[in-house]
């Protein structure tokens, strides 16, 4: 038989080193977590390291209030559902009067965000010029001018004066004859859902191989076991398994069919002629006598009588 005490020190040695792994770290595990708000991939921000989000979406929490930036513009996170990769967001500068508002549009990427179909976007247009009240509907705010809401953003295009957007759930009537800007504002407090374009799969098939989702910037909105390199989505070459006499290994190993990108790069298993199973670590070769999956406990021996003993 192998010798007890040399096998024990050497499993608490690979315990360490996988400890230690980039990707099955615990930090892409850690989640963001801010007052009602509870995030993973593809947020990052808190305890939440860059490398395990989307580079633009970081959440920031001041006093339990979450606020995510959007093309420079800031929005309250008052829901975010997982399940449904939903998210409620609501302009700061629009949490309060419209008249104090920055009356500027902010664009959201549509590579990233897709406003929910319950909900619809609201042209305000709004003119300086005090002349143009006597005709046109709408509302006054001190110091800025008229401004009016429609839904036809080119209702008023003709006349001299800027625009911007809003979005408001589709059952919201904007009334531009008697607006209720009581009303509009109340509405905009509840802010507005988008969905979040990801890539579920890819975060599924990493978490399944106890990985962590991070972000690849090689992939649109790229879900992957970060920091490691994954195939092209068409290659299935990381479902295989190194397998040599009765050692049978996925991630974190590599070695075999099993290619270096599927596992940790120090973690290459060599099969022998002899159906043995070694593992070099520290320029040391170790036979692998046993491996377990689920613990991620081995079993090795630094001399290779040892895996013929009984």
């Amino acid at each position: 038989m192998y010798n007890l005490s040399t096998s024990c020190l050497i499993f608490f040695f690979l315990f360490s080193l996988f400890h230690h792994l980039p990707c099955a770290s615990s930090k892409c595990d850690s989640l963001f977590q801010c007052g009602n708000i509870t995030a993973g991939f593809p947020f990052w921000g808190g305890n939440r390291h860059k490398h395990c989000g989307f580079p633009s979406l970081e959440l920031r929490c001041i006093k339990n209030i979450t606020s995510l930036f959007i093309s420079s513009q800031e929005f309250y996170v008052l829901h975010l559902n997982h399940t449904s990769n939903t998210i409620t967001l609501a302009r700061t500068d629009l949490f309060g009067s419209i008249c104090n508002s920055t009356f500027t549009t902010t664009t959201l990427p549509p590579e990233i965000f897709e406003l929910s179909p319950t909900y619809k976007s609201l042209t305000v247009f709004y003119y300086s010029f005090i002349t143009y009240t006597h005709y046109l509907p709408g509302y006054i705010c001190p110091m800025k001018g008229l401004i009016i809401v429609s839904e036809n953003p080119d209702q008023y295009h003709n006349i001299c004066g800027d625009t911007f957007t809003l979005n408001v759930p589709t059952s919201f009537v904007g009334g531009e004859k008697e607006l209720n800007m009581t009303n509009l504002e109340s509405v905009l407090s509840k802010g507005f859902e988008v969905k979040v374009k990801i890539n579920d799969l890819s975060c599924q098939e990493c978490l399944s191989s106890h990985g962590s989702c991070g972000f690849n910037e090689t992939f649109p909105l790229g879900a992957t076991c970060s920091p490691l390199n994954p195939p092209p989505p068409t290659s299935n070459s990381c479902e295989s398994l190194f397998q040599c006499g009765n050692i049978t290994a996925g991630f974190p190993f590599w070695g075999g069919n099993r290619r270096k990108h599927c596992g940790h790069p120090l973690l290459e298993l060599s099969c022998n002629q002899n159906n043995s199973t070694s593992l070099f670590i520290s320029d040391q070769e170790y036979y692998v006598l046993h491996v377990d999956q689920t613990s991620y406990n081995l079993t090795l021996a630094r001399d290779l009588l040892d895996f013929f003993a009984p």
